[in-house]
Formats: structure tokens, sequence, C-alpha cells
């Protein structure tokens, strides 16, 4: 169930007047969560809710073995097979296998290895994170083991089980079990949330989507090397409008249901370079990165060159979490190696001024995004092969276009300001009076969009 069809609409309107008659007793909100978590899930699949069910009791097993063997290296040996198994099961087997066979043939043997067919479930990377947070910070008596229920919850949230954000057992936990009453927290800017979400998803990405984005990627050789850049930049701006909006969505639900969810994205296009914008971009993700896998590899603690290593396999594991083929791979070593090229430079170089870096910035994520997004190497060859035919005439042609695509980069902190101003200003409006304009506006922006639900892009990472 898309949680921006109308279905889901009704339901939860129906729901949140439920869970909140249920005031008297988080306990009884918590078992209603659970049970619509489950229920949502299950609409995509059954066997999607047995993989968690099944997963979910693995993990509360390992949380209490981890407490009583803390920092034991069976414990970690433990921790690594339940991730590294589920995702070689459900999300790598194939590329794998595919990888392995094709290096014996060429190396004269043809060898068919068995393949177990089984499909994604939805969420799992986001539940698969999720579960690392609760068991490493058991492991390190940061946490003590929650009961059954707790874990099943913290697991299930629907709110971010199908495309996050990453959150922290410390951080999500506690808002399971709270010490007091559940209250809806900050009522309007959820509305507002989720306005810009409507916004963001229905009328920005699906416009750039079905305009300049989809047909140039699907087919690269048929268009010119204007429309390709024109779609190069059109993609950047999709993928952040369509996760950022999918990210007010669930924020704004969390908040009317007494929840909050780790900040995702902070304006990333305003940043100057890639370590800025990683630290404005998928937030809870990169963090996830650093926290258990920059920094347990060693950091920066072992010297520049190693810090630099340590880099690349954490960006390296970031593009294979996205998805299991060798264009999230590159996408990920071109991270990874500006990370690193960026950290050595960067002392030895003059400052450069706010918009030059910024464009700079952009531009070397934007072209990494044709990786991202190309189904096949062979495709995001010749993406980048029709970049090099740009003319004078097509760029005449397709340049109000392409301008407009810079100077919404060139002045985007400007903009951000301005509606940030914009958004304070209607969270400011009298409660009796902020839903009308809201609803209004709501109406308006979906009458003015393409048809058709748009999809969430990392749903199916």
């Amino acid at each position: 169930m898309s949680y921006l069809s109308i279905e889901f609409g009704l339901c939860f309107i129906l729901f949140f007047a439920f869970y909140w008659s249920l005031c008297w007793s988080p306990r009884l909100q918590n078992a209603l969560l659970l049970a619509a978590s489950y229920a949502i899930l299950a609409s995509f699949s059954l066997d999607f809710l047995y993989v968690l069910l099944g997963y979910t009791v693995l993990v509360y097993a390992l949380g209490l073995f981890s407490q009583r063997f803390p920092a034991q290296r069976i414990t970690w040996a433990l921790l690594l097979l339940l991730v590294l198994g589920c995702f070689y099961l459900f999300k790598y087997q194939d590329f794998f296998t595919s990888s392995v066979q094709g290096v014996l043939l060429s190396l004269g043997l043809d060898v068919a290895l068995p393949l177990l067919q089984v499909l994604l479930p939805i969420g799992l990377s986001f539940y698969t994170f999720h579960s690392v947070s609760y068991l490493v910070s058991i492991n390190r008596g940061e946490l003590k083991p929650g009961s059954p229920f707790d874990l099943a919850l913290y697991l299930a949230f629907f709110p971010s089980l199908i495309a996050g954000p990453v959150n922290r057992a410390s951080h999500l936990l506690p808002q399971i079990r709270p010490e007091g009453i559940r209250q809806v927290l900050e009522p309007q800017r959820a509305l507002g949330l989720i306005a810009m979400a409507v916004v963001k998803l229905f009328f920005l990405s699906s416009w750039l989507a079905n305009e300049w984005v989809d047909p140039v990627f699907e087919t690269p050789v048929g268009y010119s090397g204007e429309q390709i850049l024109r779609s190069v930049y059109g993609y950047s701006f999709l993928i952040y409008f369509n996760f950022s909006g999918y990210t007010n969505l669930v924020t704004g639900i969390a908040l009317l249901l007494g929840f909050r969810l780790p900040e995702n994205f902070n304006f990333p296009y305003a940043a100057r370079n890639l370590k800025e914008f990683w630290g404005r971009w998928h937030i809870s993700l990169s963090t996830f990165i650093r926290d258990y896998v920059y920094i347990p590899l060693g950091g920066n603690r072992r010297g520049v060159w190693r810090g630099n290593l340590n880099m690349l396999l954490a960006m390296l594991i970031s593009g294979l979490w996205h998805g299991a083929s060798a264009n999230f791979l590159i996408w990920g070593a071109l991270h990874g190696v500006g990370l690193a090229l960026y950290k050595l430079c960067s002392p030895r170089l003059p400052r450069c001024p706010d918009l030059l870096a910024r464009l700079l910035t952009f531009h070397y994520v934007a072209f990494a995004w044709i990786f991202f997004r190309c189904a096949t190497f062979d495709d995001a060859l010749d993406m980048l092969a029709g970049l090099g035919t740009m003319s004078a005439a097509g760029l005449a042609n397709t340049g109000a276009s392409l301008l407009a695509c810079l100077l919404g980069v060139a002045f985007y902190p400007r903009l951000v300001a301005g509606l940030q101003r914009l958004f304070d200003a209607g969270t400011r409006l009298p409660w009796l009076v902020y839903p009308v304009p809201l609803a209004l506006f709501i109406c308006l922006v979906i009458f003015a969009s393409p048809s058709g639900v748009p999809g969430f892009i990392y749903a199916s990472f």
C-alpha cells in the first residue's frame, strides 16, 4: 500500500482517531502500531511479513546472547553472519553467483552454481540496519535488550519501514516505551511537512521523471548530448525531491503519532564539497556507515593513506547497499575517491569562492548519479558518450532549461532561506485557520500534477 494513495490516507485518518483514543495507554497504542505495521507489510506480500517475523526472533535471541557475552568475538561473528547472510540470500545472491560463474567461465569452467529464487523483502535493508544498531548498542553496554514486543515494533515501525530513515535503537526505543503519556508533536509542522511532501513527490519529481529523466535514461542513444545533460541535471533534482519528499512525509506521520525520526536531509545541493554533501545527504545512512563501518575499520587513526582506504571501502559498501550491480559499486567508488582527493588536496589549494565550489560539487555529484540511475554499465557509457556530442546549436535549443538548472543551484541557499521563512510563517497561522488553506493547496498541487501515484526510488533499496 503506497503511503501516497487515497486508501492509505483514509485508513490513516481512521487509525489516527483510534490510536489517540487510546492515549491513556502507550502499550495499547504500541500494539495498534505493531498491528498496523505488520498489516502494511503483509499488503505487499505475506512472505515479506514472515521474513520480518523470523528475523525479529533471531535478533531478539542474539540480543540476549550479546548481553550475556559482551565484546566477545563469537558475538560479533554471529552478528555479521546474520546481517551478511540475510543480505546475501535476499539481495546479493544473484549478483555474486553470476559474477563467480562469469569468472569461472573465463577460465574455461562452465559451472552452474545453485541459486535460490527468493524475492527481496520490502524494507530489508532498513530493518537490518536497525537491528545492527540495536545489537551493537547491547554489545557495548549502551542498551539493555528490549522486550520481544518493543523490539518487534522497533524493527517494523511503519513510518520508517519501507524507505527509512535509518533509526538508532538508542533514539527510537525510548520513544516506544515513554515514561508518560504520548502527545501529538508539532501538529502544524507535521501537516506542513506532509504538504511539502505532496509538492515534491506528486508535482516536482513526477514532472521531472516524465519530461526530462525517464525517456532519456531508458534509451540514451536516441537523444542529443544537450538532452542527456538536461536529464542528468533533472535526475539530480528528481532523486532529491523524491527521497526528501518521502522523508518529509514519514516525518510528518511520525510526529502525528508522537514520534520523532532522525533528520535525513539538510539542503544537500548547498554543499561546497563532497564531505559537506555527505553531511547533508541521507544523513541517517551516512552517519550509520561512518559509525558502524568507517570507524570500526580504523577511521583515520592509522595515518592518511589508511584513512583514505577505509573511506573508500566505506563508500563501496554504501554503493553495494544501494544495489547489487557494478554501477552502484562505481557510484560508491566515485564518491570514495572524490572524498579522498578532497581530503588530500584541500589543505594545499586556495579557498574556492562559494558559488564556484557549490557548482563544482553539484556537477561531480550529478555525473556520479549517471551510474546510480542507469540500469546497466553500457547504458552509463552511452550517456557519457552522448554528452561528448554537445554543440553550440544544441545548447541554444535547450539553453533555457539548462540555465534554469544552473541558476537553481547558484541561488539554492537563497531559495532555501525564502522557502523556510514561508514554511515557518505558515505554521504560525492559528490552528483553526491553518488546515483550510493547506488542504486547498494540496488539492491544487495534486490537480496540477501528472496522473498516477509517484513511486519511492529508495523503496527498492
